[in-house]
């Protein structure tokens, strides 16, 4: 297993896995339709290039094969962190990828002591996230092209040591 940089060669294997991700997890509550165009808004070269001058971009590589990738944005020696995506290939999320690129996005960071992230309302992620050790601080409504979707607020205090503590 590698987890690395992802680079612009890397952009339609990560489309790949957000695309099949997305029908996974949303189909049952957010329509096909808005789906493409978040994820085409979400995935435009625009967005990309902003990402990569802005953004820690990983993949999770094995056998020469992506299969997760994680985007973090913040300051390098900010104090707070936020994940903003965490997508896994649904035949391989419940392996530790996700956990493995956290630990690794949060150790590029100077002690960092807050990770937060977002999630939709809805998505079964939110159990690994609290399994994770996070906590739902709140909810806003929002929407996608105007579809409304809830979006949850998730957070977690970090101890300094760049690790991500599971919780049984």
């Amino acid at each position: 297993m590698v987890i690395r940089n992802m680079i612009a060669n890397d952009l339609e294997e990560v489309q790949k896995i957000a695309l099949v991700t997305w029908r996974d997890t949303y189909s049952s509550f957010i329509p096909l339709s808005i789906q493409d165009k978040v994820l085409a808004d979400a995935y435009s070269e625009n967005e990309m290039n902003n990402r990569f001058k802005n953004s820690l971009n990983l993949v999770f590589e094995q056998n020469n094969e992506i299969l997760g990738y994680a985007f973090f944005s913040g300051n390098l020696l900010s104090a707070d962190i936020f994940l903003e995506s965490l997508y896994i290939h649904p035949q391989h999320q419940g392996k530790g990828i996700g956990k493995h690129l956290m630990q690794f996005g949060i150790a590029q960071y100077n002690e960092p002591k807050t990770l937060f992230l977002v999630v939709y309302k809805g998505n079964e992620s939110i159990l690994f996230y609290e399994k994770m050790g996070f906590t739902i601080t709140n909810e806003n409504n929002g929407d996608f092209f105007g579809h409304p979707v809830v979006f949850i607020v998730m957070k977690k205090a970090l101890d300094g040591s760049a690790s991500i503590q599971t919780h049984t």
